[in-house]
């Protein structure tokens, strides 16, 4: 008999923990069954982590519990080191200056961020600790991966000017270790939709060339990306086989300032946030359905239950059906022979009775999603699925009678031409399905307000009255 799916394992996990379990999966996103809000509002307390993840850094265990480095009643350690770098003719100079810096330097009772560096110091209340370090775990592995050019970003200290130079050198903290607990972290982290993530990290290393904007556009830029790649992921989902990994799919998107009516894309129960809110509740059992389909023959070279760190690979239903068809016929009789036997085993082992109708692969799969939103507690996936909303709180508008929908402000839109266009113009159109690439579709009320704020902004090169013939002109 042709082995296809490991049966006998996710039999036993599920008896053993008595609870759905994803197996040795890797996991595809950082949201808990626990929903805390708190990414809604502290999102930049995730990047002092995500960067470590990225740089190779770590703060220092000492500095992780001590805020003297970063405030004091009386005065900070930091300011009062480097002040005295520096000569002064008075005593009251050098007590101007560690104001100065006091000011300069810290928001409250973290660090500015005045170089990229610095990003490697930013502090994680440590209530919130565990929760940050998922996203800045997922990210790093999911949108950066490794590469070394954007590593370089965060691990470089060069400055134009003397006093961030001194600032840095002073920087001794952190020390380069390969994770918090000093040996090599395993990869928790599957990446899924590689063209978000290529396209995160060209417009990354673009705005690193402009060291300001870079410093106020980095978190926004990144909270945007991981936003979308959680909202990609859950039309995927949707999708089953049919779906194309590697593409984007764009949902639609309202300008701030625009009226809004029922009429518009953006309000759309198919298009915009209302299909995402609307979906949210299945990504849980989505999760945990492609994770039992990925205890498969295809896996079996990453395969061993003795290794409890160990993981395999998580395959999407639509990559997995390929990889089953390119087997050929006698292989995908098997494979769904041993599904309906799994669908039969789990329903038993949840004491649930959904009907299995499925008379080929593709229906089985969604039997077996039937499945698990059975055997899944109903407040629980509707937890995990509302971090989504969560995570997307800057890109989401209440508007009225029509709901959340998914908004963009002036600023952003700013970035997003800027990373759009680069460094040369580019045809009015091309702007618009660069806007797609990144997941963000416009309809045409709302293009004719970004042409009129773009002429506005003095972006636009026009060299007719033809749509055609206008070009938009790199920002930065």
């Amino acid at each position: 008999m042709v082995e296809t799916l490991n049966r006998e394992y996710l039999k036993r996990n599920l008896y053993k923990l008595r609870k759905n379990d994803t197996g040795k999966a890797l996991d595809v996103l950082p949201f808990l069954t626990k929903r805390t809000k708190v990414i809604r509002t502290q999102f930049n307390e995730a990047l002092g982590e995500y960067v470590r993840c990225i740089s190779g850094f770590q703060l220092n265990k000492k500095v992780r519990k001590s805020d003297e480095l970063y405030f004091s009643e009386e005065g900070n350690e930091l300011a009062e080191s480097i002040a005295n770098e520096v000569e002064f003719k008075e005593e009251d100079d050098k007590y101007d200056f560690i104001r100065f810096l006091n000011q300069f330097l810290f928001n409250q009772e973290n660090i500015k961020p005045i170089h990229p560096f610095l990003f490697n110091y930013m502090k994680v209340e440590d209530k919130h600790e565990n929760e940050f370090e998922k996203y800045a775990d997922f990210m790093s592995q999911v949108l950066v991966k490794e590469n070394q050019e954007i590593q370089s970003i965060f691990n470089n200290k060069d400055s134009e000017d003397i006093l961030t130079e001194l600032i840095l050198s002073k920087m001794d903290v952190v020390h380069e270790e390969q994770n918090r607990k000093g040996k090599k972290k395993r990869n928790q982290y599957q990446s899924l939709l590689d063209s978000l993530s290529n396209l995160y990290q060209e417009d990354l290393i673009y705005l690193s060339k402009y060291k300001d904007y870079f410093l106020t556009t980095f978190p926004i830029l990144t909270h945007f990306y991981t936003f979308m790649y959680a909202c990609q992921l859950t039309i995927k989902f949707e999708q089953f086989t049919e779906a194309d990994m590697n593409s984007t799919q764009p949902l639609y998107f309202a300008l701030d300032w625009e009226s809004m009516s029922k009429r518009r894309k953006a309000a759309d129960e198919l298009e915009g946030f209302k299909y995402i809110k609307e979906k949210s509740i299945n990504i849980f059992p989505h999760i945990h359905a492609i994770s039992h389909l990925s205890h498969n023959s295809f896996n079996s070279d990453l395969f061993d239950e003795e290794d409890k760190e160990k993981k395999i690979r998580f395959i999407p239903y639509s990559k997995l059906y390929e990889l089953i068809k390119n087997e050929g016929e006698e292989y995908e009789e098997a494979f769904l022979k041993e599904l309906k036997q799994w669908i039969q085993e789990y329903l038993a082992w949840a004491s649930k009775d959904v009907l299995d109708d499925s008379e080929n692969i593709p229906e089985a799969f969604k039997v077996l999603l039937r499945c698990l939103k059975e055997g899944t507690s109903t407040g629980v996936a509707k937890k995990f699925g509302e971090n989504i909303e969560d995570l997307g709180s800057p890109f989401i508008k209440s508007r009225g009678n029509l709901g959340q929908i998914l908004n963009i402000k002036h600023d952003f839109l700013l970035l997003l031409t800027a990373v759009s266009v680069k460094d040369k113009r580019i045809p009015l159109n091309e702007l618009f399905v660069e806007f797609e690439k990144r997941g963000i579709a416009f309809d045409r009320y709302s293009k004719k307000e970004i042409i009129t704020l773009l002429d506005n902004h003095n972006i636009l090169d026009k060299k007719s009255d033809s749509g055609d013939a206008q070009y938009v002109k790199p920002i930065l």
